[in-house]
């Protein structure tokens, strides 16, 4: 069954700050097309957790990918999370450096109104319904969850207990698993948020309710989560997907293209080779009439098809035009030969050159000023005036982030997106991606490092042009 409602996703994974946890051992799904999101939280050491996690990901992304019409979906995530644990089982009895190695798992999938959930562990999924109300759609797997259940514990107790962290139901821990299903319906204007306990253990209930109801984009969503992570110490690996469904397209640019046959879902991992997430400019079409068929989105590609109502009528419009425009490119062609062969050449005049003038020139501006900053972020730095608006912010933000000060980058760009709403048309859907793609490299260390050398690179490189061109003069 094809999902009706729209869907649009974003997701985030991050190591977090502990020292304890120098490796980023959780994994998430991603895939639009099939309907399917999920998060899993490994455990066993670094390389353990990471391939166990990493495991339960590609096990599922596959079982959907292929996945046949008509089956029930529960039994397809049954049996695809017991699939995963046997395997992730199997591995660790034949592989010393991995003999503790498990993972916690927590997947949705959606098709039409309808939602299916599967997990074991303390991984958790929300929904937030169109009346704003939190739900929380899974039951952890621990110790003190089991002792709240039972009333020997409260929620608060609960939260600062020692053995808070301690699950007893993982992915390959066990020879076979208890996997908790349930399938619910759901309305346009839900959102979802799956997530690791990285997110869970420094926000509260009550602040994800804030968040999700908010009227962020997805994408906002997952950025300030992990801004309110770092603040809070980021003690653990920290990874959540947001899903929010929508009843009509958001009105937005989009290229649009056919379906292809060979068009590939691609399973999305906090791995290198694996992560494909929701690009922060990837935007959507506005919907065409309902007789026009359905719009579906997969990352930043958004796929739109005809009726056969519709390609009757085109097809019989065709061919009202068809003898119009024929006759229209006979005269066209008269007229050239007409001019080609009798109409005498004229003396050729120089060319009148005029300066071409942009008819935005809000947008100008700001390009200007922006260029103003890449060229030399410390003047700018020095002479500007007191910020207003979000393309203040975002200037200042940007400069900061060039001469590697993320801290006040990160603040700056913070402010900038507060502000976007109030910002100029022309500008908003620019900055809005710029102030995405800057804050990811505000927030995450190794971005830090990478941005770092591509700077120092593109420094080099235009240093060595500059040299060359100096020998060759």
């Amino acid at each position: 069954m094809e999902n009706t409602l729209q869907i649009v996703s974003a997701s985030i994974t991050d190591k977090g700050l502990s020292e304890k946890r120098p490796q980023n051992e959780d994994s998430f799904l991603e895939m639009d097309r099939c309907g399917v999101y999920a998060v899993a939280d490994g455990v066993g050491g670094s390389e353990g957790g990471e391939v166990a996690s990493q495991t339960a990901m590609e096990i599922l992304g596959e079982a959907f990918a292929n996945k046949p019409e008509g089956v029930d979906v529960e039994d397809v995530l049954r049996n695809a999370i017991e699939k995963a644990n046997s395997a992730i089982y199997q591995m660790a009895q034949d592989l010393p450096k991995l003999w503790n190695m498990a993972t916690t798992i927590v997947a949705l999938h959606i098709a039409g109104n309808v939602a299916t959930i599967g997990h074991v562990g303390d991984s958790r999924l929300y929904r937030v319904d169109p009346k704003g109300d939190l739900h929380r759609e899974t039951e952890d797997h621990s110790m003190v969850a089991e002792e709240v259940r039972a009333g020997r514990m409260t929620e608060e107790q609960a939260e600062t207990h020692p053995s808070r962290n301690v699950i007893n139901r993982a992915l390959g821990a066990e020879p076979s698993v208890d996997v908790d299903l349930k399938t619910i319906l759901i309305e346009p204007e839900t959102t979802f948020l799956i997530c690791s306990d990285g997110i869970t253990r420094h926000v509260t209930d009550d602040e994800i309710k804030g968040i999700l109801t908010a009227g962020s984009e997805p994408s906002s969503i997952c950025a300030y989560l992990k801004t309110l992570c770092y603040e809070r110490g980021a003690e653990d690996n920290l990874t959540a997907v947001v899903v929010q469904l929508h009843s009509d397209a958001v009105e937005k640019e989009a290229t649009t293209v056919p379906i292809s046959s060979d068009e590939e879902d691609t399973v999305a991992t906090a791995r290198v080779g694996f992560e494909e997430t929701i690009p922060d400019n990837a935007e959507m079409i506005e919907p065409i009439s309902e007789q026009s068929g359905t719009v579906r989105y997969e990352h930043d590609r958004v796929f739109s098809y005809q009726t056969d109502t519709e390609k009757k009528d085109s097809g019989a419009l065709i061919k009202v035009i068809l003898p119009i425009g024929m006759l229209l490119v006979g005269c066209l062609i008269g007229v050239g030969l007409y001019h080609f062969f009798f109409v005498p050449v004229p003396v050729s005049q120089p060319p009148q050159f005029s300066e071409m003038k942009s008819d935005n020139i809000a947008f100008t501006f700001f390009e200007k000023l922006r260029r103003t900053v890449d060229s030399d972020p410390a003047a700018y730095l020095k002479e500007i005036p007191p910020a207003q608006d979000a393309e203040d912010f975002y200037l200042i933000g940007r400069a900061y982030l060039l001469i590697g000060d993320y801290v006040k980058a990160r603040s700056s760009l913070l402010e900038a997106q507060k502000l976007l709403s109030n910002s100029d048309t022309s500008n908003a859907k620019v900055l809005a991606t710029d102030i995405a793609a800057a804050l990811v490299i505000a927030n995450d260390s190794e971005m830090q490092k990478r941005f770092k050398g591509e700077i120092e690179n593109t420094a080099k490189a235009s240093s060595n042009s500059a040299a060359n061109t100096n020998v060759n003069r």
